[in-house]
């Protein structure tokens, strides 16, 4: 390689770096929060407080630890935990253009402009890959989209359920006891493919729906 391309190269990544770190997710991190709170006096919560939000570079973070995390249990050798995170890596690399877009009202628009843009952004070798997560089209990516569906329902979990029902009033106009019919209608298909990440997923909506019934 030549000492311009690997240049631009070290371009592409720092827009990427910044990118990333730029773009805000509609997802309340609950650890900021908790710091907010502690070293603010008298702070009072806003779902569009960038204090709080989860940046996009902690949300892809994120998903490595949870699929290392539940990889040993899903009990499917066709899995290649080393692809998974590749795609996990890859997959919202398209929302540094076009913003991140909540799950549950995102359109067949937003999600092909999503898709354009990750493909201008992606080297070809890994358009292929990126098809596949997006696509599900192998037991690999059944689960890399699975890790991505359920890691934000697990910070919900962890996020005091006052944050978690107004969040999804603010950013989707539903009250509490629409919560977990909306989360069972949009992220339950996505675990049906695997035993255990059905029952996971079971396991922890339980939790959860307690959690905000409280």
């Amino acid at each position: 390689m030549k000492r311009a391309e690997i240049l631009k190269l070290i371009d592409e990544l720092e827009f990427l770096f910044k990118q990333y770190s730029n773009e805000l997710r509609a997802t309340t991190q609950p650890y900021y929060l908790a710091q907010t709170r502690k070293r603010l006096k008298n702070y009072t919560y806003d779902p569009a407080d960038v204090l709080v939000r989860e940046k996009l570079i902690e949300h892809v973070g994120s998903l490595p630890i949870v699929a290392a995390a539940l990889f040993p249990y899903i009990d499917d050798p066709s899995v290649d935990l080393g692809q998974a995170l590749a795609m996990l890596a890859i997959h919202d690399i398209g929302e540094v253009i076009v913003g991140d877009e909540i799950t549950f009202t995102k359109q067949s628009a937003s999600k092909q402009s999503e898709a354009d843009a990750a493909l201008s952004l992606l080297h070809s070798s890994y358009h292929a890959m990126y098809h596949e997560v997006e696509n599900q089209t192998s037991p690999t990516a059944r689960f890399a989209k699975s890790i991505d569906k359920i890691t934000p329902d697990i910070f919900d979990y962890l996020t005091p359920a006052d944050i978690t029902i107004q969040r999804f009033k603010y950013y989707v106009g539903i009250d509490k006891d629409q919560i977990m019919d909306l989360l069972l209608k949009h992220k339950r298909p996505y675990m049906l493919w695997n035993p255990f990440m059905t029952e996971f997923h079971k396991v922890l909506y339980e939790k959860l729906a307690k959690k905000l019934a409280s």
